[in-house]
């Protein structure tokens, strides 16, 4: 298939879709995107550190691939004069959408020999570049984009129609590889992918030891990369993977004494993807495996969904890296299913899949505009859009309510990286310490945060004056202000404090 040339408008459409989320989706989805990506590059950086890093650093077990990568783009941005740590993280997602659009258009080129209906694969073709959490995926410098997007590469890259030739094996590993080093649980799809090469696909043990000839090397490259991080020679996956086996074996049951139900995944892929099309998925998943079982997408997706379905912790971004597969599986089973029992020819059910296709669409461009609209993370749109702007005038503290001192909302606002101003931020249990705070630094200006509902009352009861500088949402989401349900929300509020 000439992808360029039968899809050029949607493949531009796509491009600006992404570069304009890259802009405006600000921030990380997860905390962990920050907290093991950028905060340990930010270490690497000579960054002046508030924050302790992640217990994560001083185990040693995570890749230094990303740290890295974000370590020498803001070397390079820094070289041409560019030093604002938010034009350098949209880099970062700008770097990871390009990276996320050449896999995509690979993987299209390939799945599209599976599919024998012209409008089916202009069903998924239009899933994969303009899905809401696709296009929010793959601007995210996340270790599940990014594992997800070399993946798909690789995989493309194996399947294509002609012949293979030496590069192109090593091209595979080495691409496999970097899946695996942006995240090592994507090491469950290696091994099914891998399986079904030996035993369906009957790969040639040559080209077999080329890949993964590719992919030791792509480790070794790790293993600098770790050594870079830590300052010491380390194997992350080895101490990732043995952290997660002490946990599971210890009595305390480690991180799997958080357990989720084994259907948790049934329930939120159902719910929080593209509904309504998206409650079909569960059944959708475990159909395709029973009509396509040499598929490659079986034999690479049930290892992964049954480890992460077994293990306690269970988050919906875990399994980020199958979404590609999603509108695959959709495609080829409905084309399967309809040539075996005609449903199509009855009207009623004709009628209710394109009522459920049009409500998709509807749904997903609302979602796409909200995508657009809303940072990703309120925390660093505090940092760009207020604190930043507000503290540059003159000496400020940041003051962080953590009523049950855990630190947990602190750490949140903590962001060193984006931090460029060395703001001084401390935790306060409640607004009385706040004018102690005071007290002892008269000449600063002392800025206070909370995301707990409206403190105006506590101010008030501290004999506070304050000011409301800033809020997490929008203006324009703020101004539809019904009820007045602004002021029992609970947001991140910045207000300017004095005696």
């Amino acid at each position: 298939m000439n992808f360029l040339t039968n899809y050029k408008y949607w493949l531009f459409a796509a491009i600006i879709l992404h570069i304009l989320v890259a802009w405006f989706s600000v921030g990380h989805y997860h905390d962990d995107e920050y907290a093991q990506i950028l905060s340990f590059a930010a270490a690497r950086m000579g960054v002046d550190m508030q924050s302790q890093l992640m217990w994560e650093f001083e185990a040693g077990v995570r890749s230094g691939f990303q740290p890295l990568v974000a370590y020498l783009l803001s070397e390079v941005s820094g070289s041409v004069g560019i030093s604002s740590p938010f034009i350098i993280a949209f880099f970062y997602r700008l770097l990871s959408a390009s990276i996320s659009l050449v896999g995509t258009i690979v993987f299209i080129k390939v799945i599209a020999k599976d599919i024998s209906s012209k409008s089916v694969l202009k069903w998924i073709v239009f899933f994969l570049l303009f899905s809401w959490i696709l296009l929010f995926i793959n601007v995210r410098f996340s270790s599940e984009g990014w594992s997800t997007s070399f993946f798909i590469l690789g995989y493309g890259l194996f399947l294509k129609a002609n012949p293979l030739n030496v590069q192109r094996y090593l091209a595979v590993g080495f691409f496999l590889g970097l899946a695996f080093l942006a995240r090592y649980q994507v090491g469950f799809m290696l091994f099914g992918l891998g399986l079904w090469m030996v035993f369906i696909h009957r790969i040639n043990h040559i080209n077999l030891s080329y890949i993964l000839i590719a992919g030791l090397f792509t480790l070794i490259i790790g293993g600098g990369f770790d050594w870079w991080l830590y300052g010491e020679p380390t194997v992350s996956s080895w101490n990732y993977f043995k952290w997660h086996y002490d946990g599971l074996t210890s009595l305390s049951g480690g991180i799997s004494s958080t357990a989720e139900p084994w259907w948790f995944y049934i329930q939120y892929a159902s719910v929080q993807l593209i509904p309504p099309i998206t409650l079909l998925l569960p059944i959708v998943v475990v159909v395709f495996w029973l009509f396509f079982p040499l598929h490659p997408i079986t034999w690479l997706t049930i290892p992964f969904v049954f480890f992460h379905m077994c293990f306690g912790h269970k988050e919906m971004r875990y399994l980020f890296p199958l979404l590609p597969f999603v509108p695959v599986m959709f495609g080829m089973l409905c084309i399967e299913v309809n040539e075996k029992f005609k449903f199509m020819r009855y009207d009623f059910i004709k009628y209710c899949w394109y009522s459920i296709l049009g409500i998709t669409l509807f749904v997903n461009v609302i979602l796409i505009i909200l995508t657009i609209s809303l940072p990703a993370s309120k925390e660093v749109a505090l940092w760009q859009n207020c604190l930043i702007p507000i503290a540059t005038k003159s000496s400020s503290m940041l003051l962080v309510l953590d009523e049950n001192d855990s630190y947990t909302d602190p750490m949140e606002l903590n962001l060193d990286f984006y931090n460029t101003i060395n703001l001084p931020v401390k935790s306060v249990i409640n607004e009385n310490r706040i004018v102690k705070i005071i007290e002892q630094h008269p000449y600063k200006q002392i800025l206070y945060a909370s995301r707990k509902r409206n403190r105006s009352e506590q101010l008030d009861d501290a004999n506070l004056s304050y000011t409301l500088a800033c809020q997490a949402l929008p203006d324009w989401i703020l101004k539809i202000n019904i009820n007045n349900w602004t002021s029992r929300t609970s947001m991140w509020r910045i207000w300017l404090v004095t005696k």
